[in-house]
């Protein structure tokens, strides 16, 4: 058996885990949990804490080695309670009155709009805080929200989409490429507000800066806007004090015109990406460091990885 493989039936492990924590335990219980694994977990030497301390020297290159070790504690004690909380709304042991309790919003008057005109949108954000938990939270609320997700591998069947569906999100599976744009397009006519989040490599993807190195992103949001004409409504949501969420809606991102497609997707893809920066440098400890992100990274001059 791969390593991979070993990997995935872990960590479906660790989400039952979780899941039998919430037939026992309050989710009070569960966040002292999590801050004892975080007490424990960042003693320990692992690969993705030597990533994420790598990632966090290239945002934060004049932060001390010891601010970016306390940034990232915090970091995997917001990532933790934010697993624990959506393992209380997987198991069905928040209903959905608990669940808006959870969170307040701003903004909402954007989605009002769309909603009012019966127009599709792409609701655009990266991996901020308990997004899951944004994206039911709003379909509870009543707008008509659709999601971009993909499928953990090892877990049984519709896993996460079963529990978007329970919810009235409409999951839009990652398949492929060319499948996932026909999905959303499809949901952009229907009026859907779709959420999509990125801010992650892609070996596909075009090389936009990110804090002053290359590296891929994919120019989907860009080039959806363009082909229908949706706007790019950015959205982001953050851990309050007592562990209460705020979600923010922010007016469109607007489309920088270009009579080149290549140069209109670099320029617009850049904009966008811009603006995650903009929300990781004010707040670092709700973004998600262990994904590698720069591991494409170019150098400007030569075009080279490095």
């Amino acid at each position: 058996m791969g390593l991979k493989k070993i990997t995935g039936k872990a960590s479906f492990q660790v989400v039952r885990f979780l899941l039998f924590l919430t037939r026992i335990f309050p989710l009070s219980w569960s966040y002292a949990l999590c801050s004892f694994m975080v007490f424990v977990g960042s003693r320990l030497k692992w690969k993705r804490k030597r990533i994420a301390l790598d990632n966090l020297k290239i945002v934060f290159p004049d932060k001390t080695l010891y601010e970016r070790k306390s940034m990232l504690r915090e970091s995997l004690r917001n990532m933790l309670k934010n697993y624990c909380e959506f393992a209380y709304v997987i198991s069905g042991k928040f209903n959905e009155e608990r669940i808006l309790k959870m969170a307040s919003a701003s903004g909402l008057e954007q989605l009002d709009d769309l909603k009012a005109r019966n127009q599709g949108a792409l609701l655009y954000s990266g991996h901020f805080g308990n997004f899951p938990l944004m994206i039911i939270w709003l379909a509870i609320k009543g707008y008509p929200i659709a999601t971009v997700y993909k499928e953990a591998s090892n877990f049984p069947g519709e896993f996460f989409g079963n529990t978007f569906t329970k919810f009235n999100v409409i999951p839009l599976k990652y398949k492929s490429d060319a499948a996932l744009t026909i999905s959303i397009i499809r949901a952009l006519n229907e009026a859907k507000i779709v959420f999509i989040s990125n801010d992650q490599s892609h070996p596909k993807g075009i090389y936009i800066n990110f804090f002053d190195k290359y590296v891929p992103s994919p120019p989907g949001p860009a080039l959806l806007a363009k082909r229908t004409g949706a706007p790019v409504i950015p959205a982001f949501i953050i851990r309050d004090k007592g562990n209460h969420h705020h979600i923010t809606i922010l007016p469109g991102i607007s489309q920088q015109h270009e009579d080149d497609n290549e140069k209109f997707l670099q320029v617009n893809t850049q904009i966008q990406i811009d603006w995650i920066a903009e929300i990781l440098m004010k707040n670092p400890t709700e973004w998600y460091w262990l994904h590698n992100r720069w591991k494409r990274a170019k150098s400007k001059d030569s075009g080279t990885e490095k």
